[in-house]
């Protein structure tokens, strides 16, 4: 479905949309915004065609990776009218055809970007052992409950139990 298309293998998130306008035949558009954490995206049908609001308050990369997902799903219903259900494999369907798409959008892992300083730094050093323990998974020893608010001594804010994009 990716292929058919035509993307570069590499893109910006409007020529995404435009190929995906012209797939489907009609617009699609993105809108960030406040969704104060009702949603991190949402997509809406108009007569004129598709809108794609995604979460104003969090990073390019992440809004990045809302709309693909957005746009999986909609490549999905496209193709097959009632997959994007929220039962059964739609949402894991969406999520891997969005990450196809992201792919040829978002930065690849080796290009990460210059390390970052001053206050970065400091807020990334303060962050890694929360992250750690996320990718870890909860302590076995006196770590649990560490006094860091998080349910079975997890990080808050580390992310929902799903996997999702909550943030």
């Amino acid at each position: 479905m990716v292929g058919e298309l035509g993307l570069p293998d590499r893109t910006d998130l409007t020529d995404v949309c435009g190929a995906v306008a012209a797939y489907l035949g009609c617009s699609v558009r993105i809108v960030a915004m406040r969704l104060d954490g009702t949603a991190s995206g949402v997509t809406a049908r108009t007569g004129d065609g598709y809108w794609i609001f995604c979460e104003l308050r969090t990073s390019a990369w992440h809004r990045t990776h809302i709309v693909t997902h957005e746009i999986g799903r909609l490549l999905l219903e496209h193709a097959a009218p009632g997959v994007t259900d929220r039962d059964g494999p739609a949402p894991r369907a969406a999520e891997v055809l969005g990450g196809l798409l992201m792919a040829r959008v978002a930065p690849s892992p080796v290009d990460r970007g210059p390390e970052p300083t001053g206050q970065a730094a400091e807020l990334a050093a303060a962050l890694a052992p929360a992250l750690r323990h996320r990718r870890d998974g909860p302590l076995r020893a006196a770590g649990r409950g560490g006094g860091n608010g998080g349910k079975d001594g997890a990080a808050c804010g580390a992310g929902d139990s799903d996997g999702g994009s909550s943030v």
